[in-house]
């Protein structure tokens, strides 16, 4: 992932940025746990909530495949579904995870 690039697109110096990436993945993984406790508790609204705060982060982050998998799971959350969450989960870590990686 090109931090630089992003860091551009959206006005900030990489410094800055880097901060927000930080911010970012500590409050993703907070939401992320909500998301799992959520659908482990069959707590659609919470589920909703969680996943719409995720993606509207990663859209102004210009996280483009955080933001399409978020938007997956806000829609399809607010639709009454959780049945293909256990991947969708998975799927987030580790996409979450290839960010700290870089």
């Amino acid at each position: 992932m090109d931090f630089k690039h992003l860091a551009s697109k959206i006005g900030l110096d990489d410094e800055d940025f880097m901060e927000l990436v930080e911010l970012f993945i500590t409050t993703t993984l907070s939401d992320l746990e909500k998301i799992k406790q959520g659908v482990a508790a069959n707590r659609i609204e919470d589920v909703v909530a969680s996943s719409h705060s995720i993606k509207g982060a990663a859209g102004n982050m210009g996280f483009d495949d955080i933001f399409t998998l978020t938007k997956k799971m806000e829609s399809e959350s607010k639709a009454g579904s959780l049945e293909n969450f256990d991947a969708y989960i998975l799927d987030l870590e580790n996409q979450v995870m290839e960010i700290t990686t870089n």
